[in-house]
């Protein structure tokens, strides 16, 4: 049944990636900011977990850079409010609205930091690692952001997965805003009406 429930939400997952999907704080915010805190609250410092942590930082950049240059960003004006001025003419108010598309590439980035997180989960735990239900977590976690909140006790096991999807999730955002003026104009200011 498991599986079933995997190949399911794999399915959608990837089928999300070929739509757009409106840039707004909250998921942009959320995911980098709460993995890189988990990371700060169970981190402990010893040589080998500074080299796994440094190991992430890169990859997990490099990563969210791949995914972030080859996204496509599509931008448009969405109607708010419609209102008429005193002498009956209609006036529309709009909002400029982004929307990214991850697509093939952010399904290879995400491929590459699922498989280096379960290469580093054998080499720190030397546990025997079940595929099946580590990629139904990530995926659950990945389709729901709130997901990620049921056991902050999970972090302390797996500060370096922490690292991976909170260092690519950093770098994808200000790689984002670093390429388009307008995903940054909506991420770290106001995102102003349009009156026409």
């Amino acid at each position: 049944m498991i599986s079933f429930l995997v190949i399911l939400m794999l399915l959608y997952f990837i089928k999300e990636q070929f739509s757009y999907g409106a840039v707004n704080k909250v998921t942009y915010y959320f995911l980098p900011l709460f993995s890189l805190l988990q990371v700060a609250f169970h981190f402990h410092y010893s040589r080998n977990n500074l080299v796994v942590l440094l190991f992430c930082f890169l990859t997990g950049s490099l990563v969210g850079y791949y995914q972030a240059k080859h996204a496509k960003i599509r931008q448009h004006l969405i109607p708010v409010y419609v209102y008429f001025e005193e002498n009956g003419k209609k006036k529309n108010i709009y909002k400029n609205q982004v929307a990214v598309r991850g697509g093939t590439h952010y399904l290879i980035g995400w491929c590459i930091i699922f498989v280096i997180q379960l290469a580093i989960q054998l080499i720190l735990t030397a546990n025997k690692v079940q595929l099946g239900s580590t990629l139904y977590e990530e995926l659950l976690e990945d389709l729901f952001s709130i997901y990620r909140l049921q056991d902050f006790e999970k972090g302390a096991q797996n500060w370096f997965t922490w690292s991976l999807y909170g260092f690519s999730s950093l770098s994808y955002l200000l790689y984002l805003c670093k390429r388009n003026i307008a995903v940054k104009e909506i991420l770290f200011h106001t995102n102003k009406e349009i009156i026409e």
